[in-house]
Order: C-alpha cells, then structure tokens, then sequence
C-alpha cells in the first residue's frame, strides 16, 4: 500500500489522496481488475469526485501510472564500477516491478532500457565490456529480467532478500557475458 506521506503528496489534499488509492489499487489488480468504489472508499470520497478530476476509469489510471512511473525513475541510478551501476539499476528496477508493474508506462520502459543502455555503452569506453556485443540488446535483457520477476515470483510477495538474490544473479550473469574472454 502506498503510504500518502511517503510519496510527498500533501495529506489534506482529496486529489492527492485519490491517487494514492488509485495507486494502490491499480498495482494490485490493473485496469481492468480495479473498481472506482474502492478507491473512492480508500480516499475518503465520493465516486463523483474521481470522475470530477480524471473524467473517466482510464484518466484515473494514466494519472497513476504517471504518479507511479515518476517515483520510480530509472535514471536515478548511480554507483562507481560497471557491477555497482548494474547493481543499483537492477534494484530500481526490480523495486518497480515489485510494486508497480501494472502501472509502468511505456516511455518509463524506454527510459529504464535507455538508462540500461547508456551503463553498457558507457562500459564498452571504459573497456570493462566487450565491443562485440549491442549495448541495446543487452538493456532490453536487463529490464526484461527485471521487469519479468516480479511476475514470475513464487512468493506472493518476495522480500529484499530474494530481490537482492535475483538481483546479483542477473548482474553476474551479464558482467560474465560482457567481460573479455
């Protein structure tokens, strides 16, 4: 559940609240799946009101997926050595899969790929990765493994440590691939 005071949003704001709920809701069972009445009830208001500020179900969703795929931006990655960066944007994007997956927007999953991209590019410079490898295939094995665990978890939920496990696996294997034999 999305907590209002950990997104930033103000907790007097009917607006800022339905989003949360929208948020939640959508995460948990999509578009197709989610019902106005619980988020309307998980805010505190009136279906109207929804319909007041997003027009229609699909309006909600878009300002959630919006909501959703800003908090989670893959360019907010970082970290010193090619494994470190990996590391981290493998974690992002795992947490977004975990929490968010129904709600990532397309140009979030070209944002993540173009992130992915520019660590592989940027290692082929550093002559940490081999040059005989698409930087570009690479970035879409890195966020497509990522992106698919979260649905492919035998956990209902899997906790930081079964993330952290897939994480490292993903980064060995592709740090392995990637060096020069």
């Amino acid at each position: 559940m999305v907590d209002i005071g950990k997104v930033g949003l103000s907790s007097s704001g009917r607006r800022d609240r339905i989003l949360v709920a929208a948020e939640t809701e959508f995460a948990a069972r999509g578009l197709d799946g989610a019902r106005i009445d619980r988020i309307a009830a998980a805010a505190g208001v009136n279906k109207q009101l929804l319909f007041h500020y997003f027009r229609s179900k699909a309006g909600l969703y878009q300002a959630a997926a919006e909501v959703a795929s800003a908090r989670h931006d893959p360019g907010a990655a970082g970290g010193a050595t090619l494994a470190e960066q990996l590391r981290n944007l493998a974690d992002l994007l795992l947490v977004a899969a975990q929490t968010s997956a129904m709600l990532l927007t397309p140009d979030w999953r070209s944002r993540a790929g173009a992130q992915a991209k520019k660590v592989f590019t940027d290692g082929q410079r550093q002559g940490h990765v081999r040059d005989d490898i698409d930087p570009a295939r690479l970035s879409e094995l890195l966020v497509a493994a990522c992106l698919g665990w979260a649905s492919a978890a035998t956990e209902a939920q899997p906790g930081p440590e079964a993330r952290h496990h897939f994480r490292d696996s993903v980064v060995a294997v592709l740090a392995d691939f990637c060096v020069w034999r």
